[in-house]
This record gives C-alpha cells, sequence and structure tokens, in this order.
C-alpha cells in the first residue's frame, strides 16, 4: 500500500510517500530524509522503501522544505528547520493507525543521516533506534571546501552558494560551522545501523567507523566495498536495501 500525504512544518507544505504492508496493522516504520539538494525519489531511498515492503515494514520518504514536491525556498534551507521537518513527519507517523508508535526508526543519507542524529540527540525518548546512511556529519567542511574564489566572493557578496543549481544561503553555511555531530553522538545511546561506502569521496567512511566506536555495541556498522557516497552500482543499490531489512528483521523479531 502507497499513500501520498502532506504535513505542515512551520509555514511550509511537506509532501511524502508512506508505504505499509496490506493486511498488517502497527508495523515497524522507517523514516527516511535524503540528502544535500536531493528529494524522496532518489534511486536508493526508493529501493529501500520497495525492499522493506518485501519484509514486511513500513516506511516513510519525504521531501524536506525547499526540496522536491515540497513548499519552501531553498536559499532558506537550514539544518534546524530540516530537523523541525524530520519532527513534524515523526509526529504524523506516530499517530497513523498501520504504525507501532513504540518502533519508529529515523533514517537518513547523507546530510539527512546528520540531521536524524541531531533530532535523536533532542526527542532520543520518541524513537526507537537509527539507519544513518553515509551520515554527513562534517557537512561544514563539504561546503567549506568548495569556498574559494568566485564561490567565496559569491558567498561574502550575495550570501549564496551555487550548488549545481541550488542555492545555498550563507546562513546554512554559518548554521553548519555551529554543529559539533560528534559531541551530540555521545549524548545518546540509540540502537542503531550505520551503513557507509568504502569509497565515498564526499563523507569519509571512517565517520561511521567513529560513530560505531562512540555507540560500541549499540551500533551495527556495515561497509560496502566499492560504493561511493550516493551508491551507484547495481551491487550496492542492492546491498543496502538487503541489509536494511536484514537489521530490521532481527531487530524486533
Amino acid at each position: 500500500m502507497r499513500n501520498y500525504f502532506t504535513v505542515q512544518s512551520g509555514k511550509n507544505k511537506l509532501y511524502g510517500v508512506f508505504c505499509s504492508p496490506e493486511g498488517r496493522e502497527k508495523t515497524p516504520c522507517l523514516i527516511l530524509g535524503h540528502g544535500f539538494t536531493g528529494d524522496k525519489n532518489e534511486r536508493l531511498l526508493v529501493r529501500i522503501s520497495e525492499r522493506l515492503l518485501e519484509a514486511g515494514f513500513s516506511s516513510v520518504r519525504f521531501d524536506y522544505a525547499g526540496h522536491g514536491e515540497s513548499e519552501g525556498i531553498p536559499e532558506e534551507v537550514t539544518v534546524a528547520q530540516e530537523v523541525n521537518d524530520l519532527k513534524a513527519v515523526l509526529e504524523y507517523v506516530k499517530n497513523d493507525e498501520h504504525i507501532d508508535p513504540e518502533k519508529i526508526l529515523l533514517g537518513g543519507h547523507s546530510l539527512g543521516g546528520l540531521v536524524a542524529l541531531i533530532a535523536a540527540s533532542q526527542i532520543p525518548d520518541a524513537i526507537y533506534g537509527l539507519v544513518l546512511i553515509s551520515p554527513a556529519l562534517t557537512m561544514f567542511h563539504e561546503l567549506a571546501k568548495d569556498l574559494t574564489g568566485e564561490n567565496l566572493r559569491q558567498v561574502l557578496n550575495a550570501g549564496l552558494l551555487d550548488c549545481g543549481g541550488f542555492q545555498v544561503g550563507r546562513k546554512m553555511i554559518d548554521e553548519c560551522s555551529t554543529i559539533d555531530a560528534f559531541s551530540l553522538a555521545g549524548k545518546i545511546h540509540p540502537k542503531a545501523l550505520l551503513i557507509h561506502g568504502e569509497e565515498d569521496r564526499d563523507t569519509p567512511p571512517y565517520i561511521s567507523v567513529a560513530l560505531k566506536g562512540i555507540w560500541g555495541e549499540n551500533a551495527q556498522l556495515h561497509l560496502v566495498p566499492e560504493a561511493d557516497h550516493c551508491f551507484h552500482t547495481a551491487k550496492a543499490v542492492k546491498e543496502v536495501p538487503d541489509e536494511i531489512a536484514s537489521y530490521m528483521s532481527k531487530l524486533f523479531d
């Protein structure tokens, strides 16, 4: 069963897709947040939803404000706003009759993984655990490395950075410089699945290795050989959803 839904988050209406097994009620659910400049229909996220459906689990994918179908202006996007968006979707999911509100996982790819971690640090008792895929915990450094020459002048003069046609506001860049994700991680002890491509050149795989070190036995680390940041191989696009389905099957057995 696939249903489209909308949720209000501040002044913006968010659009999402809810997938749930037919004939089953009160299933565990994974909420999936996309990455920087992405959307809910990215191939990997769609395949994860399809695989979880096959395994008897529900999932929710949605567009953060300023992305995809959701309302909002890209230049006004901030990490704090995305955290609020995720919380709004979480509240929607907890009130759905098909979902067990005690068995909800927050998940995300890249920036979506950072957003999920921050949300979990703020409301640790509201979720069952985390599924972080190539989490961009060093987002500031990923943005700042491109701030040279014309890009630097554009940010200083116009307050905008052009990321492949997606205009990022200086407010988000400055905000990312203040986020200490590893300190936040150290304040919680969630059940977590950490997935990272071994060939990720955007978000170093050692980020997930470090998170595993912080969370110890509560976390399961899965490194995907020959996979880049967005898992652009047929093997990886199958391996990641399979790993998540297997993890949830054991977690909720």
